[in-house]
């Protein structure tokens, strides 16, 4: 081999070495600097969209005055009955809450308006009063219900006031919970998955004597405003009711009589807050 030839071998081996160091090398540092790519946790759904929540407020005012017929069936430790009846609301304060007899006659009426409520049972022909509806409700209906979620249950609205303080969370399959708290109360609003849909209420109230009331709607109802409940049925501690809506009208032209006690000869009237 000749010197030139014997130089260019030594050379090119040189290099070929020095290539293969070099290699070497920058494959050891990108194994060191090289992070394999974490996979990112799936971004979380959204909550209740804002167009939802304008939706249910908007549900909200529709329902706040209406006029409600419906099929009731009520079973409870100390009264089981089925009847038809007749629900008048005029904003915050006066409902007119009408029970009827096989024979379409009535089987009891209560009113509440600024003076208070009452209970008529002309069976009885007597008139009921106390300071709290929900005194009357047990005596009218058999049941611990309060009144005002009865009223909003039965338009399957939203309460106005508690907008202001309702977040949403995720539930199971996909749904949605709306979520409202106050000092003595908490209430569950479940919004279904797909197409959005009021499909019940859990509600905890009271501290000393906690109370849950359950209500599912049977199918849910729209969010859109002119939806109408079907079927409602309302749990509570020991009682259940059924309701079979009708006919549900909004800001219906009431008689200002609608809300007070008719004027009937030879009634008692008994104030159930003294009766010990």
């Amino acid at each position: 081999m000749g010197l030139q030839a014997w130089f260019s071998f030594n050379m090119l081996r040189s290099m070929v070495s020095f290539c293969l160091v070099l290699l070497f090398m920058m494959s050891a540092g990108c194994s060191r600097l090289f992070v394999p790519a974490q996979k990112l946790p799936a971004p979380e759904k959204p909550a209740v969209s804002p167009v939802e929540i304008d939706k249910l407020k908007e549900r909200s005012d529709f329902w706040r005055e209406y006029q409600c017929k419906f099929r009731l069936r009520v079973d409870s430790k100390t009264s089981k009955f089925s009847s038809r009846a007749i629900v008048l609301v005029k904003g915050r304060h006066f409902v007119r809450f009408e029970t009827f007899t096989p024979l379409g006659q009535t089987a009891a009426l209560y009113v509440s308006n600024e003076t208070g409520p009452a209970v008529l049972i002309p069976s009885e022909k007597a008139i009921f009063t106390a300071r709290s509806p929900e005194t009357l409700v047990r005596q009218f209906l058999g049941v611990n219900l309060p009144v005002d979620l009865f009223r909003w249950v039965l338009a399957a609205s939203i309460p106005p006031e508690q907008f202001d303080r309702i977040e949403s969370r995720p539930y199971a399959g996909g749904a949605w919970l709306l979520i409202s708290k106050a000092e003595w109360s908490n209430f569950e609003w479940q919004i279904s998955a797909g197409k959005p849909a009021l499909q019940g209420l859990i509600v905890h109230m009271g501290d000393i004597v906690p109370q849950v009331f359950r209500v599912s709607y049977d199918p849910p109802v729209e969010l859109t405003k002119e939806a109408v409940p079907g079927k409602i049925l309302i749990f509570g501690n020991d009682w259940n009711m059924e309701i079979t809506v009708e006919d549900l009208k909004a800001a219906p032209q009431f008689q200002p009589s609608s809300f007070y006690m008719p004027q009937l000869p030879d009634m008692r009237k008994v104030d159930l807050d003294n009766i010990k």
